[in-house]
């Protein structure tokens, strides 16, 4: 095992701690929790078992291991913009209804 395998292994590791304790703290959903123990154990397991990713690349039609990854992490990061960009909007609009209501009984008082 090199070294760059045990550090990612040692960040995992630490991420994963970070990640139970907000979830003790109820800083996170169960859900989300979830979500993230699942990604670490799959770095954890590629990091590990590295062929692992290039079967599975060959079995989705992708040359190479780390174009799939690539592949992946792109989708992944324009899933999370567009998610942001809806939770944003939805926060714009409430601050919108509660700053038109505030004006509006500043207005008749």
């Amino acid at each position: 095992m090199t070294i760059f395998q045990i550090l990612i292994i040692i960040v995992a590791i630490f991420v994963i701690y970070k990640s139970v304790l907000k979830l003790i703290k109820k800083e996170i959903s169960i859900l989300l929790f979830a979500l993230w123990l699942g990604l670490w154990i799959i770095i954890v397991a590629i990091d590990i078992y590295p062929n692992l990713i290039a079967y599975v690349a060959n079995l989705v039609g992708v040359g190479r291991g780390v174009d799939l990854i690539l592949y992946l992490s792109v989708i992944a990061i324009f899933y999370f913009l567009f998610r942001i960009n809806v939770r944003q909007n939805q926060i714009d609009k409430k601050i919108s209804k509660i700053v038109s209501k505030n004006a509006i009984e500043k207005n008749n008082n």
